[in-house]
């Protein structure tokens, strides 16, 4: 299920609504480490306990109201730490933003994290169930009273991850065949590659193929300094030659 939200810039942002049972299986991961932390902390205050303390209601209440901080703070603390993650949802990739595409907001965590005790009525999470089947975007009560959703985190991408495709169908040359030594790429940079390699591309859709060959392969001759060539109309085969051969030198040049 996917939402579309209008953002203040007018772009339209497509968000993966977590699905039910993703949301049940991290929330499944966070409160066994929640029952793990209740363990841990129950023996801490047991041992701490005097000796002779008989006052069993008191130990009772005290131990409520520590279970009840534990489950609180834990999703509170972790989601604005991070940013609307606890260890279950990053471990299945989902996490809390605003209804309207935006970070979740401090008091978007507090006031969802506030009403999760309502979502545990009358037992065993039965509110909190009821809510996630009802709503159209998977919300709980929390979600509702704090206009959060919970979404599949989206994959980013690493700025060096990123490289443009420089890919181009050879028609006149072979990539086993040596390049002529005065093929030389020291003076082109990329925009010189990026028109060249779109041409090459597009050629056989283009109107005026002769003419625009002639013209990218007289521009690059001036570039690379290449006194003697010289392309006509009459010749656009031997300037696409010789365009297909500064993009195999361009190709040359990224081998390791």
């Amino acid at each position: 299920m996917s939402l579309q939200i209008d953002t203040p810039e007018n772009v339209p942002l497509d968000a993966d609504i977590a699905g039910f049972g993703t949301r049940c299986m991290a929330a499944a991961v966070d409160y066994l480490i929640i029952v793990l932390l209740m363990i841990i902390f129950g023996i801490l205050f047991a041992s701490s306990l005097p000796r002779n303390m008989d006052d069993t209601n008191t130990v009772l209440a005290v131990f409520i109201i520590l279970q009840f901080f534990i489950v609180t703070f834990y999703h509170l603390i972790f989601e604005f730490l991070w940013n609307g993650q606890t260890p279950g949802k990053r471990m299945f990739k989902v996490r809390v933003i605003q209804a309207n595409g935006l970070p979740v907001t401090v008091s978007g965590i507090l006031i969802r994290n506030l009403v999760r005790p309502f979502d545990f009525l009358p037992v065993f999470y039965s509110v909190g169930l009821i809510a996630l089947f009802a709503t159209q975007h998977t919300q709980r009560l929390g979600d509702l009273a704090a206009k959060t959703i919970v979404v599949r985190e989206q994959q980013s991408v690493k700025l060096e991850q990123v490289r443009e495709d420089w890919r181009v169908h050879y028609l006149h040359i072979s990539r086993i065949v040596p390049l002529p030594p005065y093929i030389q790429i020291e003076n082109l940079d990329a925009q010189d590659r990026r028109d060249l390699v779109d041409y090459l591309r597009r050629r056989s859709e283009l109107q005026q193929r002769a003419y625009i060959a002639n013209l990218m392969a007289n521009k690059m001759v001036k570039k690379m300094g290449i006194a003697d060539a010289r392309f006509n109309s009459s010749a656009w085969i031997s300037s696409e030659t010789f365009l297909e051969q500064v993009a195999r030198a361009f190709e040359l040049a990224e081998l390791p």
